[in-house]
């Protein structure tokens, strides 16, 4: 595939959701969804880029997994899991507010994990984003999330419904703080940003480690309509600390670098500005270079461009007009250009 322009085409459901919007689901979805409630959008796959190689290899490894069906051999595309955070309005955000609360109480009265600390409990009435309790609700989400998963006995015992409520709230903490932390009144401004995870119909994803030469391919010149290749850690990276201000982090040497190439994917219908030029300076100002060699290629700011949306026969208006309405994924797939 090296040199062959590829395109990656997404269907969305514009089936009606309040925002935070995320689910998992497999493709492709045979749900009955009217037609006149669905959405595609096409990407050029970068060529001669090291890193869209690989993505483009597991993609294709996943759709043409073969599994048994009946004693018979069939295929599955993918098990597909999506996070969506399209612009907030202030009602919405107050809502997020409330359902933190209640997500709190919830494990709160629960015996199996630590409660969240009481000072935790967000403002109602306040349109402040309190990042200092975000910070803190995605550390207890990790800490918490890691300690869980590795409870094989709870996930295989007849309790599992238990556990996949519990993992459920841990996941829509950390969906919330995301949607939360970087909120302000936007007015008439709106911007959608989404991520896409994909693994076989187990949910196995396919992983390879980044190399230096895959690190070099992050860049900070990130546009509107790119389509980037997705964290996919559970923690925090050095710009997302940045974006937070999150320095106990860094002097807990808690951070937690992107390490794989995978088939998981950020589609960015936003304009971001030049806040990831001013790491460095935040590393000087604040005597950060004594914790991590920040000099590394693992500390490259930006993310990776894997391809561009296609505009032929629309424009952004239009395509943000109906992203904005997008709340599930009914299909992904590979197209020959």
């Amino acid at each position: 595939m090296k040199g062959h322009l590829m395109k990656l085409k997404i269907t969305f459901s514009q089936v009606p959701m309040l925002p935070p919007i995320r689910g998992i689901n497999i493709l492709p979805d045979y749900r009955s969804i009217d037609e006149s409630e669905k959405y595609s959008v096409t990407y050029d796959l970068k060529k001669d880029c090291t890193t869209t190689e690989k993505f483009t290899r597991m993609i294709n490894a996943i759709q043409n997994a073969p599994i048994p069906v009946n004693d018979e051999i069939g295929y599955a595309t993918a098990k597909c899991e999506h996070n969506f955070y399209p612009t907030i309005q202030v009602d919405t955000f107050i809502k997020m507010k409330q359902k933190m609360n209640w997500i709190i109480r919830e494990l709160t009265a629960r015996d199996d994990v630590p409660p969240p600390e009481k000072w935790l409990v967000l403002d109602e009435k306040s349109l402040d984003t309190e990042v200092l309790k975000l910070n803190a609700l995605h550390l207890y989400f990790e800490d918490v999330t890691k300690s869980v998963l590795t409870q094989d006995s709870l996930r295989d015992s007849p309790e599992f419904d238990e556990f996949s409520l519990l993992y459920n709230h841990l996941e829509e903490i950390n969906q919330l703080v995301h949607s939360m932390e970087n909120w302000e009144d936007s007015g008439s401004n709106r911007e959608f940003f989404g991520t896409i995870r994909l693994g076989d119909h187990c949910g196995t994803p396919h992983l390879e480690n980044l190399t230096d030469k895959d690190y070099n391919n992050f860049t900070k010149d990130l546009k509107w309509g790119d389509l980037t290749l997705d964290y996919f850690r559970v923690g925090k990276d050095l710009q997302t600390c940045y974006a937070t201000n999150d320095l106990e982090l860094v002097k807990t040497k808690g951070l937690e670098q992107q390490i794989t190439v995978h088939p998981a994917f950020e589609m960015r219908f936003k304009d971001d500005g030049n806040w990831r030029d001013h790491i460095p300076n935040w590393i000087e100002e604040n005597n950060l270079d004594q914790y991590y060699d920040f000099s590394l290629p693992e500390f490259n700011s930006g993310r990776i461009v894997l391809g561009k949306l296609d505009l032929t026969g629309t424009n952004k208006e239009n395509v943000l007009e109906e992203m904005l309405k997008c709340t599930g994924i009914t299909n992904i797939e590979l197209e020959d250009e």
